[in-house]
C-alpha cells in the first residue's frame, strides 16, 4: 500500500477522511521528551517485525515523520515550508495575533489542522508507526492504536542530543527545552491536552531504564495480543 500516493490524492481532491478506506488495521504513536529516542524506537520496531514475517500482521509498515510534513508542505494551500513543519514550532502568541489580524484566518491553526488529517487519514489506513505530530491526541477515540510515550533523565537526553547534532551541552539543553515547549503548547492549545498525561497512553518507557530492543519487544506483544483477539 502507498500510503504517501493515497494522500497526495486526498489532498488533492479535496475529500473527507470519510472517503479514506477503514482497514481496521493497527497503528503505532509514539510521543517522546526531547531526545528521549523516538525515531530510534519506530526503526527499532520495523526492524523487529522483520523477525516476525511469517505473520502477515507485520509485514508492510511503515514510520512517518519527515514524510508527514513533506506531504502537507507541499499542498499548495499552506504557505509554509518543511523545515518549519518538521521543526514543530510554535509560533509566539504574539505573532499568531498579528496573522490573524492582518489575513483574517489562523495561519497556524491551518498548517497543524492539515498536518492532523494526514496523521488521520495514515491512521486509518493503519500498518503505521507516527513519530510526534501530536499524533496520540489526534487519534485518541480510533480504538486500533497503541499510543507510546518516551521519557529519559535530562543528562542523558542531553548527551543524545550533543551527538546527533555535534553541539555543545547548552544548545542541546537549549534545543530540548525549546522543542519540549512548542510539544506542550501544541497538545494544550488544540486539545486541551498535556503530553506528560500518563492517560494518554498504553506504556510510558523510561529510556534509562529500558532499551530500544526491550520496548519493541513489549509493544511487540501488544500487537500479538491484539492479532489473537482479532480471529
Amino acid at each position: 500500500m502507498n500510503h504517501l500516493l493515497m494522500i497526495h490524492q486526498y489532498l488533492k481532491d479535496r475529500g473527507e477522511l470519510s472517503d479514506i478506506p477503514a482497514t481496521g488495521l493497527p497503528f503505532i504513536t509514539i510521543s517522546r521528551e526531547s531526545g528521549a529516542g523516538g525515531h530510534l524506537l519506530a526503526h527499532v520496531l520495523t526492524a523487529d517485525f522483520q523477525k516476525h514475517s511469517e505473520f502477515e500482521f507485520f509485514k508492510g509498515w511503515h514510520v512517518f515523520d519527515r514524510e508527514i510534513c513533506q506531504v502537507v508542505a507541499e499542498d499548495p494551500e499552506l504557505e509554509t515550508s518543511f523545515n518549519d513543519l518538521l521543526s514543530e514550532n510554535y509560533r509566539s502568541e504574539f505573532r499568531e495575533v498579528m496573522n490573524n489580524l492582518f489575513s483574517g484566518r489562523s495561519e497556524q491553526y491551518i498548517k497543524f489542522k492539515k498536518v492532523f488529517k494526514v496523521v488521520r487519514i495514515l491512521a486509518t489506513l493503519g500498518k503505521v508507526i507516527l513519530v510526534g505530530q501530536a499524533a496520540a491526541c489526534v487519534t485518541a477515540d480510533m480504538p486500533s492504536g497503541i499510543h507510546i510515550r518516551l521519557v529519559a533523565p535530562e543528562a542523558i537526553r542531553t548527551r543524545w542530543m550533543m551527538k546527533k547534532f555535534n553541539i555543545s551541552k547548552e544548545e542541546a539543553m537549549a534545543m530540548m527545552a525549546r522543542q519540549d515547549e512548542n510539544r506542550h503548547k501544541v497538545a494544550q492549545n488544540f486539545f486541551n491536552k498535556s503530553v506528560d498525561d500518563p492517560l494518554l497512553y498504553h506504556a510510558t518507557f523510561n529510556g534509562d531504564k529500558t532499551t530500544p530492543h526491550e520496548m519493541s519487544y513489549a509493544i511487540i506483544e501488544m500487537l500479538k495480543f491484539r492479532m489473537k483477539q482479532s480471529v
